[in-house]
């Protein structure tokens, strides 16, 4: 019998959907051999009927339930499935074919659709229509019910129209699972081209922002410097003070783009950033700080992880030097589609409304920087919201989107 194993086209990333799916129609096959085995009647049932019945429902619920294990084998060995037609159509003859039996069989199809090619479906259809007409002969020669019941149009038409029907509908389910597969990581691809061109926009915004001003400055004032050094030697000492400090200041400024940069693109969980990063502002401060975080990882793309990272430092900053608060509570809670970070504190709070605030820093008199980081929380394309009263503390609420999520290639497939 000719097939081709999962793997072969549809790859990896549909391996997951379509195990899932051939464990759901084994675990039906499973439910209706259990049904068929109480539905025939008390003077067909013999002991070697039972056992049939019994082996042929304990194959299924072992295949249902050991999915993964017994696939390899199928795959390289497809005639497998044909023993299990023939076994089922063995107790098809004793079951009769408009039982709950025949439905298993059914599934069977559909089972051989989603696993195998088109020959495959075919081979598997031709040889399950040629058992049941087996089926049928051997029924109607040892049952005592008259064969009017059984040849009838459904009988002999319509039952064996299900076979290549049933294995149609799974090759038709397996082509739609491989195209959203496809559509998906086609969709990943782009996201991920996206977040490099956003990192790298990133670090350059940031690096023209800090140290290439810095350097620039400290550029300027050493050209100053042979000019100085002969006609005011204490004021190019000065300025040689000034040269230093600036490369200083831009080698801090380089260590600091370096480390959010690690943060940004780290392979640590986004809720384990963010609990070292509030781990290690208490520890500096001594501001007792209270963190929670979800046990599931928080899927976020380059740029929003960096902007949120880079607020909460900031949100920790204005609470060291504005409000004097003995506790903070840094809560991270994940949604289907965005996150939410919040920082709260017990501090004095603002003496003004924070829209004031904003206000303020939009006219160039403010110095809590809420301006800066609700520009940051846009360039992330989330939104950033400040509630304070004076006296009362503070609480500052971050939301990013979160990232699409990634297709469980190459893991195990889901129970």
């Amino acid at each position: 019998m000719a097939s081709r194993p999962v793997e072969s086209d549809t790859g990896t990333a549909t391996l997951p959907r379509l195990t899932a799916l051939a464990r759901l129609l084994l675990q039906l096959r499973l439910a209706l051999a259990a049904l068929a085995l109480l539905l025939i009647p008390a003077e067909r049932l013999t002991p070697a009927t039972i056992s049939a019945i019994l082996a042929f429902t304990l194959l299924s619920g072992m295949v249902a339930f050991y999915w993964e294990r017994f696939v390899p084998y199928l795959l390289v060995h497809p005639l497998l499935v044909a023993l299990d037609v023939v076994v089922a159509s063995g107790i098809l003859a004793i079951d009769g074919p408009s039982g709950a039996l025949f439905l298993t069989t059914v599934l069977t199809g559909t089972i051989s659709g989603v696993l195998f090619g088109g020959w495959g479906v075919a081979a598997v259809a031709t040889l399950q229509i040629f058992c049941y007409f087996a089926a049928i002969l051997t029924y109607m020669t040892t049952n005592t019910t008259p064969p009017v019941e059984i040849t009838n149009f459904q009988v002999l038409v319509v039952h064996p129209l299900l076979y290549p029907i049933a294995g149609y509908v799974g090759r038709r389910v397996r082509s739609i699972l491989t195209e959203l597969a496809a559509e998906q990581q086609i969709r990943q691809q782009a996201e991920r081209a996206a977040a490099a061109a956003e990192e790298r926009n990133r670090l350059a915004r940031d690096i023209h922002d800090s140290v290439a001003k810095t350097l620039r400055g400290a550029s300027m004032a050493a050209q100053s410097l042979p000019v100085w050094v002969s006609k005011d030697p204490e004021r190019a000492a000065a300025t040689a003070i000034q040269v230093a400090a600036a490369a200083e200041t831009a080698a801090a400024e380089a260590r600091a783009l370096l480390t959010d940069l690690r943060d940004g693109a780290s392979a640590k969980r986004f809720g384990d950033v963010v609990s070292e990063i509030v781990s290690d502002w208490s520890e500096e401060t001594g501001i007792d700080v209270h963190v929670d975080t979800p046990r599931a990882e928080v899927s976020l793309l380059v740029t929003p992880r960096h902007e949120a990272l880079a607020i909460l430092k900031e949100a920790l900053a204005n609470v060291e030097r504005h409000s004097a608060a003995g506790s903070v509570w840094v809560t991270v809670e994940s949604g289907t589609d965005h996150c939410t970070v919040t920082v709260r504190d017990d501090g004095v709070g603002f003496s003004a409304p924070p829209d004031t605030v904003f206000e303020a820093e939009r006219n160039g008199s403010g110095h809590f920087g809420l301006l800066g980081m609700a520009e940051r929380a846009e360039r992330a394309g989330g939104s950033l919201d400040v509630d304070s009263t004076s006296g009362q503390g503070t609480l500052l609420r971050l939301t990013v989107p979160m990232a699409a999520p990634i297709s469980p290639a190459g893991q195990e497939a889901v129970s």
